[in-house]
């Protein structure tokens, strides 16, 4: 079918440049996005629209409304095209949520600076500051778009790792694949470090049920985690140890990239997980869990085959007795500068033997 499409919100400048790049048309476009797209052929603007996008509170995704099968063909051309987007459409046939999480902002950062000169970290910034961003990026980006690096990170030292304090309560906000939101034990903050985008927690608040997951062992009183995540990753790491300092086990969440808020780290839980304890069993857990969600549609094969690779190159590396930063599977066109290279660090003690 031909499709229009009309677009509002923080992301509808990346998309409008999606889109119409794809051949969609778009309608009713806002004099900004009109004039920004002023280079258009006049047939690529035209009405009715045939589905409306719009963002969803909270702004971490959009809503598309209207027609069934315009609904259905704009949510495939994300989810085909951002790798970690997140399609849950079970609102109705003329409606499909989408959330974007760390890798799909990072690109639709991208798509944007195609337009105009844009930060990094523009729509993950613009979730909860939006007229900062705004502004700074006409003060300072829009004449001197060489100055990106600089900018973008004067900016988001300003807004997220100056309000970080040791002792400051961060969250963890654990998405599910189906939107339901989980927020796991707060941990006081033990380390920021900006130039390696990493925190350190430790957490002792424990939620939920009397043994551990994965790891099937016993919560004890004065047990604690210290809980490490850095910024674009695609796992992080607890650590759980007894009162007395003796480690019980590890347990590595396999994400989307993680995102680092003012008050809390923000990513979508992709079900798939890795377990080890100190005797040197390692484990990859709830695989099945994945391959139903694929199935049900909330993400793409190409995002399950990632999210496997993950989980089974960590498990690798972890029986070699190291930790690996991940990095695998992505295109290069679609590495993004956060992701970095791989990197690895010592994960246990030397001497230790893994085994799966």
């Amino acid at each position: 079918m031909s499709l229009a499409l009309k677009i509002r919100g923080i992301y509808a400048t990346a998309l409008t440049g999606f889109f119409l790049e794809k051949g969609i048309a778009i309608a009713s476009p806002s004099p900004e996005t009109e004039a920004r797209f002023a280079r258009v052929k006049a047939d690529l603007f035209r009405e009715p629209a045939d589905g409306e996008i719009g963002d969803i509170e909270g702004k971490q995704g959009i809503l598309i409304q209207g027609d069934p099968d315009a609904c259905a063909q704009a949510a495939e051309l994300i989810r085909e095209n951002f790798l970690d987007a997140i399609l849950r459409n079970r609102m109705s046939p003329c409606a499909a949520e989408i959330e974007f999480p760390g890798f799909t902002k990072s690109m639709l950062d991208e798509e944007r600076n195609k337009v105009l000169p844009t930060v990094f970290n523009h729509h993950r910034l613009k979730t909860f500051a939006s007229e900062t961003v705004d502004l700074m990026e006409k003060r300072d980006l829009i004449n001197h778009p060489e100055a990106r690096r600089s900018v973008s990170e004067n900016l988001e030292k300003r807004l997220i790792w100056e309000s970080y304090s040791p002792g400051k309560e961060i969250a963890i906000e654990h998405v599910k694949l189906d939107g339901k939101i989980i927020y796991l034990s707060e941990g006081e903050l033990m380390e920021a470090d900006f130039k390696e985008r990493k925190l350190k927690l430790k957490r002792s608040k424990f939620k939920g049920r009397s043994k551990y997951d994965g790891l099937n062992l016993e919560k004890r009183e004065g047990d604690y985690a210290i809980t490490e995540a850095k910024e674009g990753d695609w796992f992080y790491r607890h650590t759980y140890l007894r009162e007395n300092g003796e480690l019980i086990g590890w347990y590595f969440n396999v994400n989307t990239p993680v995102e680092f808020y003012p008050d809390r780290i923000r990513y979508v839980d992709l079900e798939i997980d890795l377990v080890a304890w100190p005797s040197g069993k390692v484990e990859v857990i709830d695989e099945p869990i994945l391959e139903q969600q694929a199935q049900a549609g909330f993400l793409s094969r190409r995002l399950k085959k990632k999210v496997s690779q993950v989980a089974y190159e960590l498990r690798s590396e972890l029986l070699k007795g190291i930790c690996l930063r991940e990095k695998v599977g992505i295109p290069r066109s679609e590495e993004q500068d956060y992701l970095g290279k791989v990197q690895i660090k010592q994960f246990v003690k030397p001497g230790t033997v893994l085994r799966g």
